[in-house]
C-alpha cells in the first residue's frame, strides 16, 4: 500500500475552501457589523392585496419525468366536509384522472378559478391523463404531485377535495 503524505490532505482541504466565495454587503457609512450580511436579490413587494394570483408552473418544465404519480393513501370517493382553521392558506384541490374527479373539475372550474385555487393531480398514469385533467379546468394550474403527505396531515382518504383556510369540502 502506498502512503500519501499528509501535505496532500491539507492541499485538498484548502482547495475546498478556496472554491467558495461569500458575497458580503459592506457597511454603508464605514461602520462595522458584528455579523456579515449575505447579499440577496431584491424582493418584489408590488403585489395587489385581495387579488387572486395565478401561477402557471406547468410551463416551466417538462413534467413527464415525474409521471406516473400514485398516492397510495388516497382514492376516489366521497369525503365528509369539515371546518379547518388554517389562516393564510391559499385554496387548493386534489384530483385524479378518474371520471368523478373530471366531472367535479368541470362543474367547479369557474369557482376554482375565481378563488385562485391551484390543483394537485394525485393520481396520474401518463401525459395524456394529465392533459385530460387540465382540459377539464382550463386556465387553472394543476400539477402532478404525490398527495400522501397532505392526506396524512389533513386526515383525508378520498378526492376530489377542495381545501381552503376555513374548510375541507367536496
Amino acid at each position: 500500500m502506498k502512503r500519501i503524505p499528509i501535505a496532500y490532505y491539507f492541499y485538498l482541504l484548502l482547495a475546498a475552501f478556496a472554491q467558495s466565495k461569500q458575497s458580503v454587503a459592506e457597511p454603508q457609512f464605514g461602520g462595522t457589523h458584528p455579523h456579515p450580511q449575505v447579499a440577496r436579490p431584491p424582493i418584489n413587494n408590488n403585489l395587489q392585496p385581495g387579488r387572486a394570483m395565478h401561477a402557471d408552473l406547468s410551463t416551466f418544465a417538462d413534467e413527464t419525468w415525474i409521471l406516473p404519480v400514485r398516492s397510495s393513501l388516497l382514492s376516489p370517493g366521497q369525503i365528509k366536509s369539515r371546518a379547518l382553521n388554517m389562516p393564510g392558506l391559499r385554496p387548493f384541490f386534489l384530483v385524479g384522472e378518474d371520471t368523478q374527479s373530471l366531472a367535479w373539475l368541470r362543474q367547479r372550474a369557474t369557482e376554482l378559478q375565481e378563488m385562485g385555487g391551484a390543483g394537485l393531480a394525485v393520481e396520474v398514469t401518463d401525459a395524456e391523463a394529465l392533459i385530460r385533467i387540465r382540459a377539464a379546468a382550463p386556465g387553472i394550474t394543476i400539477l402532478p404531485v404525490n398527495g400522501n403527505d397532505i392526506a396524512t396531515r389533513l386526515q383525508i382518504e378520498h378526492y376530489p377535495v377542495l381545501i381552503t383556510a376555513t374548510s375541507l369540502e367536496q
